[in-house]
């Protein structure tokens, strides 16, 4: 026996919902589905397997033991996951908003090997109290000069990088990567590029030209080591559009690096799109790992020419890399008065309390994330008022992010991680039962 129900969206899409009242008690899996709703809304419980995946109807069953028709037209995905996890996402729902609170769900998710939900719960800690020595120390910061900073972070800053494992120089990575023989052969390119550079610099227009030629008819893989070094932060941007240039003639992985470094990093709009278009231009795929880091750079600014990058040259294989940026936090050292106490990044260029107002063009820059270190606001009346240096943490939504999320995938959940998520979860599925039906 059962009872028809019909459900309007918002959309006023209308569906008919069946609802099938169970005899038996619902026996709880270790897994529960989820079935994300194209009008909105989510059903969990158990999918009831059906031998075709044409069915027009899918039946589940819920935690309370009643089941639940669904016409399969209306299904946006469908989703396997723990039961855990739908047991934290209702405890979520149900806490106040305080430390204590985040805290003791915290301890519930490290309990239960919910490892990224733990985090989350430990990141809304900091929202509330940012100084939480807890919260940070779990989530593996450490105070440094008065910044809090993880790791990674820390060893960054002081020029070194993680590989297989352990931190290295810059340097260092460049030797454990390469053979005496390569570096040798690299060595030799050293003298002919200074030399040319040399010419291209001269007042005389012959020496010049050879400078230019010599340069533009490298193609040896060896050469992009000293192409770099010496052209890649050139002062003369035409320099750096000529290392482009070269570095894209050139065959094999070796050039990867520095164009991606260019498309990230060079100040010139036109020099960025060239390196990205050479990188489009090849099998980019070892150079995807470059702006998979980008992803988590302290500057935002970075992070987004990173989601423009990867809109170009990205596959499926960064979805899950995307996602976690969509939204991203940054950290600001501002000055502001010694006598106000609470601090946050406001609509209207001010920060918090202070009554300290930025310029209109600052206000923007922080928002775009072009001041990772931060900008100094000074008094503008007298008698001078003492001030201090504080963090300010501000969220951004990564419109880039979102952009290469739409272009790889045809879907779009805004900058909803979760439901994001739950959609990639849905295509890793290996059960067949997302249901294809328009």
């Amino acid at each position: 026996m059962f009872t028809e129900f019909y459900f309007r969206s918002s959309s006023s899409t209308t569906f008919l919902v069946c609802l099938l009242f169970s005899i038996t008690a619902f026996q709880v899996p270790g897994n529960c589905d989820l079935i994300k709703l194209k009008a909105g809304g989510e059903i969990r419980g158990k999918l009831q397997r059906h031998d075709s995946d044409t069915e027009e109807i899918r039946i589940i069953e819920t935690l309370s033991g009643s089941r639940i028709a669904v016409a399969a037209r209306q299904i946006e995905f469908v989703t396997n996951r723990p039961l855990s996890v739908e047991e934290y996402e209702t405890r979520a729902r149900q806490i106040s908003d305080t430390v204590q609170e985040h805290l003791e769900l915290a301890e519930w998710c490290s309990e239960n090997h919910l490892i990224s939900q733990r985090h989350e719960e430990l990141e809304k800690v900091l929202l509330l109290d940012p100084d939480h020595a807890k919260a940070r120390a779990a989530l593996g910061y450490t105070n440094r000069d008065g910044e809090w900073m993880t790791r990674d972070d820390v060893m960054r800053k002081n020029g070194y990088i993680k590989y297989k494992g352990r931190y290295v120089s810059t340097a260092e990575l460049e030797l454990l990567e390469k053979n005496e023989a390569e570096i040798a052969e690299e060595r030799k390119w050293f003298k002919k590029i200074k030399l040319w550079l040399t010419l291209m610099n001269s007042n005389d227009v012959q020496s010049q030209q050879d400078g230019l030629k010599n340069i533009q008819s490298i193609n040896d893989p060896f050469a992009v080591a000293a192409l770099a070094r010496l052209m890649g932060k050139h002062e003369n941007y035409l320099v750096r559009s000529l290392l482009v240039t070269t570095l894209s003639q050139i065959t094999g992985d070796k050039p990867l690096r520095p164009l991606a470094e260019l498309a990230l990093s060079d100040p010139l709009q036109a020099i960025r799109e060239s390196a990205l278009q050479a990188l489009s231009r090849r099998d980019a795929s070892q150079a995807i790992v470059y702006f998979i880091e980008a992803l988590k750079n302290r500057s935002n600014l970075i992070v987004r020419r990173a989601g423009e990058g990867l809109e170009v040259i990205g596959d499926e294989s960064v979805v899950p890399e995307l996602i976690s940026a969509l939204v991203t936090s940054h950290t600001y050292r501002v000055r502001v008065p010694d006598t106000s106490s609470t601090y946050s990044f406001g609509a209207n260029g001010t920060f918090g309390n202070t009554g300290v107002v930025l310029p209109p063009e600052i206000e923007a820059g922080l928002l775009a994330g072009r001041y990772p270190n931060g900008v100094i606001v000074l008094p503008s009346q007298q008698p001078r008022v003492r001030m201090r240096t504080v963090s300010v943490k501000h969220n951004h939504q990564n419109e880039a992010v979102l952009s290469a999320l739409q272009e790889i995938t045809q879907q779009n959940f805004g900058y909803n991680q979760r439901l994001w998520q739950l959609w990639w979860s849905s295509t890793q599925n290996k059960t067949g039962i997302v249901p294809v039906v328009q």
